[in-house]
């Protein structure tokens, strides 16, 4: 295992990372170096909505596939990162979950990791059916929630993924579950079990993502401020996820498939990190055959979107990508 802890003149950079916050651009840069196709895919009973980001001048190139972590959807935030690798020379197929943007299905807005998975497996084929790109070239990157699930995939397709990015991984449900305020777990429970009950038929129970000193389904110090940044202007009504998750969430644990990932693999972890222990994260990469693992200290789970942080851990992922996707 290659561990690496970002250290002397990076870590200046991370005590501004909260302050930092607010510099991310809201959207990617409009470039000559790339082109953007609307698209969706077959998934399950339904489609995802989708979209390819093509670079210029770049034969059968190789792919990086990305989708979004808790509740959110694929331009919160992720623009930056798939302007960086389609400016490397990757094709980028960013996705929504079903249920979530502009992805068929129902009922909305439910999170579920083992469902996510299986979005993620639709996709990979979705990529091998195109005839454009490089099928045997594949990398996935998740992040949080969805960090977590492309350790799952890593282990179920080796077939096709090729290399594995996982930023701010989710590891364990129960782990992070133990982190919920006690005050509010009898309300989580009141809430998740009356959601879990209802049929696909019928409207989710509703529990907001976050809010300000009260009860929701991501709470910590950072989870407020963090997350809002990342929502764009406009969709702040999508500040919701069914309440179901809180009896599923303790029950999904990616790092159970950490040692069946054939693929090499990059963690990147926030050291502050107020969801996800760090420690779960230390002991899971124990596990993974061939893996870099970087620990950003002083950051907490929101710092690597934006900022001078946004920077380097983009410069690694790039490079990882590069490394076992081009070879170079």
């Amino acid at each position: 295992m290659n561990t690496t802890r970002v250290a002397g003149w990076a870590g200046a950079f991370l005590l501004a990372s909260s302050s930092a916050l607010a510099q991310s651009p809201a959207t990617a840069p409009v470039a000559a170096t790339h082109t953007v196709v609307p698209a969706t895919f077959p998934c399950q009973a339904t489609t995802c909505d989708a979209e390819w980001w093509l670079p210029k001048g770049v034969s059968k190139p190789p792919v990086i596939v990305m989708a979004h972590g808790f509740g959110a959807h694929k331009d919160w935030g992720l623009l930056p990162f798939a302007d960086r690798f389609v400016k490397a020379g990757f094709a980028v197929l960013r996705f929504d979950y079903r249920g979530f943007g502009k992805s068929g299905g129902q009922p909305r807005r439910v999170v579920d990791g083992q469902a996510h998975v299986k979005d993620w497996s639709s996709a990979l084929d979705a990529v091998r059916a195109r005839t454009d790109v490089d099928a045997q070239r594949v990398g996935i990157w998740g992040t949080s929630y969805s960090g977590g699930q492309v350790l799952v995939v890593g282990a179920q397709r080796p077939d096709i993924v090729k290399a594995v990015s996982a930023q701010v991984p989710f590891v364990s449900g129960l782990q992070s579950g133990l982190r919920f305020p006690l005050k509010y777990q009898p309300l989580a429970a009141w809430y998740g079990l009356r959601d879990l009950m209802r049929s696909d038929k019928e409207e989710p129970i509703y529990v907001p993502i976050i809010a300000k000193d009260a009860f929701s389904a991501l709470i910590c110090d950072e989870c407020e401020e963090g997350y809002k940044k990342l929502v764009p202007p406009g969709q702040e009504a999508e500040n919701k996820v069914a309440a179901r998750i809180f009896m599923t969430l303790p029950w999904f644990t990616p790092a159970n498939s950490a040692k069946n990932i054939q693929a090499p693999t990059l963690v990147m972890a926030a050291e502050k990190d107020g969801l996800i222990p760090i420690d779960g994260v230390r002991d899971m990469v124990k596990e993974i055959k061939r893996v870099d693992y970087v620990e950003l200290p002083g950051a907490d789970h929101f710092a690597p979107y934006t900022g001078p942080l946004f920077e380097q851990v983009v410069t690694r992922q790039t490079a990882f990508f590069r490394k076992h996707l081009m070879g170079l």
